[in-house]
């Protein structure tokens, strides 16, 4: 699939898509994006990393008994 044809497949530009894949103008790729991305390329939801690490920091922020938890575990070993 062409950058052209994925970018109209999600609903988004083809600029736009592009200034995400070189991170251009500080563009990342929100976790919608990289799912909607991930699944018109029939791959799961998750797939990308930045999907996941948006997922983990939704949870920290909103368990702060998760947070503490993490926290003391990798400043142990610093």
């Amino acid at each position: 699939m062409s950058q052209r044809a994925l970018a109209a497949t999600i609903g988004i530009s083809d600029s736009h898509l592009s200034r995400v894949l070189r991170r251009a103008d500080y563009k990342t790729p929100s976790p919608d994006l990289t799912k909607r991305v991930a699944l018109a390329l029939g791959l799961p939801p998750d797939y990308f990393p930045e999907f996941r690490e948006a997922y983990v920091i939704e949870q920290v922020k909103s368990d702060p008994k998760l947070r503490n938890t993490l926290y003391a575990r990798l400043t142990r070993d610093r």
